[in-house]
């Protein structure tokens, strides 16, 4: 009599041929690449610590240019707020320089209208305009209301939610640096040498050096910032988290004076705007995302960060127009920068909501 075949496959088998088969289907296990910064996409917040001007400054401004007193009637809520409510992750801070203290504390706009006999609201309850130090407004004398009156305090609130929120993705933090006036009679100090070490005190005296992202660190042990970056990109979110970035917003002879001791940006704590042959080239500044789409694309895709705007003088907002807004995310700019966290019901529902985080 034959012999019946035992036709249950063994254990063995079935696990060496369950493996062969994966091995077949899927290949290698590959572990996925980490997450660097530059392929965060972050909504910021433009002009982030601006109230609208109320109805007293707003008249000035009108008396003097309708439409730029149309342009600017936006307003954000406080920089804490923004960050919990709104999960914005970059900021725009406009600073003057005020080593006496006291240049900002009675603008031209309220002494007029006080002349006249008109009543003016409380500008600063607590005489933070009165101490020296680096001021934040939008324009002396007539767009100066704001959330936070110094850049001690505006880093001060941002740290205070960063420590108890240490996890986050990088924050950035674009800084102007504004020495302009339209009053002869209030002349803010210049941006120099004296004035950006100034800046440094004030920053470090809030920000702990190992919680800023630097040039120095992004360089690393390339000659320049380009070549750590370009082709390459900028280190992996999971490295920094908890930290700062720096921007220096200008594009000009201040941003030049910057660059003065070190094309490369050695001993600073801030990353400057720059064409990307530059040595400094690590980040730039491209407002117009519907201009500068295609350019956008190419400086992303050779690992640079790309800051754009997705509106400007409220003009998206009152035609609930998403053209800019869409041409904006359709860039693959990382920073895309927003006067309309949410909407702004008188208007319209336009908005740039905040994009999902890796938080």
């Amino acid at each position: 009599m034959t012999p019946r075949l035992n036709r249950s496959p063994s254990p063995a088998f079935l696990t060496a041929t369950v493996g062969l088969l994966l091995a077949t289907l899927c290949g290698p296990l590959v572990a996925a690449e980490p997450l660097r910064i530059d392929q965060l996409r972050l909504i910021g917040t433009h002009n982030s610590y601006r109230l609208a001007a109320d109805e007293v400054a707003c008249g000035m401004i009108a008396l003097a240019n309708a439409a730029e007193a149309k342009a600017l009637d936006y307003t954000h809520r406080p920089l804490r707020e923004q960050l919990e409510t709104l999960k914005m992750r970059h900021f725009e801070l406009d600073l003057y320089r005020d080593p006496q203290g006291g240049l900002f504390a009675n603008p031209l706009a309220y002494e007029v209208a006080k002349r006249r006999g008109t009543e003016v609201p409380p500008l600063d309850p607590q005489n933070r305009l009165q101490a020296p130090g680096i001021k934040v407004l939008h324009s002396p004398d007539f767009d100066f209301r704001t959330t936070v009156y110094t850049l001690r305090d505006a880093l001060t609130e941002l740290r205070l939610w960063s420590d108890a929120n240490p996890k986050h993705v990088p924050i950035f933090i674009l800084l102007e640096l504004k020495s302009e006036s339209f009053w002869p009679l209030t002349r803010p100090a210049t941006w120099d040498e004296t004035g950006f070490e100034e800046l440094h005190r004030t920053i470090l005296a809030v920000l702990p050096r190992e919680r800023i992202l630097t040039p120095d660190d992004l360089r690393g042990g390339q000659p320049t910032l380009r070549e750590a970056v370009y082709g390459i990109g900028w280190p992996p979110v999971d490295s920094h988290r908890g930290k700062f970035v720096l921007l220096l917003d200008n594009e000009d002879a201040t941003r030049d004076s910057y660059l003065a001791p070190s094309e490369i940006l050695e001993n600073q704590l801030l990353f400057v705007s720059v064409p990307p042959q530059h040595p400094a080239a690590a980040w730039m500044k491209r407002n117009d995302p519907i201009g500068a789409e295609h350019e956008i694309r190419a400086l992303v895709a050779d690992g640079f960060l790309v800051r754009t705007r997705a509106d400007s003088g409220t003009t998206e907002s009152r035609a609930n127009d998403t053209r800019r807004r869409d041409r904006a995310l359709a860039s693959g700019a990382q920073l895309i920068s927003t006067d309309y966290p949410e909407p702004d019901r008188r208007f319209s529902d336009y908005h740039v909501p905040a994009l999902e985080l890796p938080e």
